[in-house]
């Protein structure tokens, strides 16, 4: 027996695949990601296309207790293409909201595919009588960016009476009562 070599297949320590985000103020977010060079090689490769032709996208999510639990994605969405680098500042968000981010690609039809999800977060509450403290960090400096809403239509899955774990299919003849159990019909 000769053993397999893994160099192939062991990814660089500081090649991982992240994305993160992180609260700034009631309205602004900090998100870092990085994609592995090998799940980008692995995308590239399956779509044959170059990664920008692919359209890498930043995707938000503003969600509730009940969607952030279960795997029920929102009706609010909002994204925009992938900035360059690891990291950008984001502005528009709303106060006292939940929110999580995805980043993905596109694919010919311009359906969304998500290929990392990020950390649940919420924005902090705005009481109007509350004082803004005076160090929070200012943006003026910093290029933020600001996601554009995005219209979904979630279409109700097609309920099929003949499936199987492949294929949906119609049965080519109905079997007659005293066929023999265990088989297959076809």
């Amino acid at each position: 027996m000769s053993l397999i070599p893994t160099q192939a297949f062991s990814a660089h320590s500081n090649d991982r695949d992240t994305l993160h985000l992180l609260v700034q103020s009631s309205a602004n977010l900090f998100a870092y990601w990085q994609l592995s060079s090998r799940k980008k090689r692995m995308v590239q490769d399956h779509f044959g296309a170059d990664w920008l032709l692919l359209q890498p996208t930043l995707r938000f999510y503003e969600t509730t207790v009940e969607q952030a639990v279960s795997t029920h994605l929102s009706d609010t969405i909002s994204e925009l293409p992938l900035p360059q680098g690891e990291c950008c500042f984001l502005n528009g968000f709303l106060p006292g909201r939940l929110y999580f981010a995805e980043v993905g690609i596109k694919n010919e039809q311009g359906q969304f595919l998500p290929l990392l999800r990020s950390n649940t977060i919420q924005t902090p509450h705005i009481h109007t009588k509350q004082e803004f403290p005076s160090n929070v960090a200012t943006l003026e400096n910093q290029v933020t960016y600001r996601p554009a809403a995005v219209s979904i239509q979630l279409k109700a899955p097609i309920a099929h009476e003949y499936f199987s774990a492949y294929s949906v299919y119609l049965p080519k003849c109905t079997p007659p009562a005293d066929s023999e159990f265990g088989g297959d019909l076809d």
